[in-house]
């Protein structure tokens, strides 16, 4: 046997990466087009599957998108966890943690979630789901946000404030953002809510 030949792929490694460029397609392409817009064909084209894979995977329109909401979610906490554990000592953090959240919220996120939201506002049994997804977003950037915070050495319910505070910012930011091609207005929002930040969660920071 050729030793340079790669191995194949068991079955279930396939139809992993199947499921994988479909929800990738999903998620770009809702991001682009909007939800409204964005059809089962669409993405099956998009994925370069057939409609018969497509729908072995995710036999409706509504699990499909469901799939692609707590993928996305799922990706970008680990994005932001990633991201947190190459920060250094120090301070800092507080910062690097505020611009990275934004800089994430700048991207197909917050399209994607608007949309679905939007959508599944109407229907309790979607909204019900989309709470217990989002919920488990915001449970895990909870646990960065206090382990890489937990050094200054502020109150837990004072750093869980400040964060509910920040990412209630952020939507409202983000969403606004999509008709104010502003960016200086939105980054002096995060320097005013940062500099009011370290001074309540790193009192030292003030002295200096």
């Amino acid at each position: 046997m050729d030793q340079t030949t790669k191995p194949r792929r068991t079955q279930a490694e396939r139809s992993a990466a199947t499921k994988a460029k479909i929800l990738d397609a999903a998620q770009s392409l809702i991001a682009k087009r909007g939800l409204a817009h964005t059809s089962t064909q669409d993405i099956a084209g998009e994925a370069n599957v057939s409609r018969g894979a497509m729908l072995h995977h995710f036999p409706s329109r509504n699990l499909l998108i469901r799939a692609a909401y707590a993928d996305m979610l799922q990706r970008e906490v680990t994005l932001v966890r990633d991201f947190a554990r190459t920060l250094p000592p120090g301070r800092d953090k507080l910062k690097d943690l505020t611009y990275y959240i934004w800089e994430r919220y700048q991207s197909g996120v917050f399209h994607v979630s608007m949309d679905y939201i939007s959508e599944a506002r109407v229907d309790m049994e979607e909204l019900n789901y989309v709470s217990v997804e989002s919920q488990k977003f915001n449970d895990a950037l909870n646990d960065v946000w206090h382990i890489e915070l937990a050094a200054f050495g502020c109150d837990p319910e004072l750093r869980q404030a400040m964060m509910n505070e920040f990412m209630c910012l952020v939507r409202g930011m983000a969403f606004q953002s999509q008709w104010r091609k502003e960016p200086e207005y939105f980054h002096k929002m995060l320097r005013d809510w940062l500099a009011r930040a370290q001074g309540i969660l790193i009192p030292e920071f003030t002295a200096r």
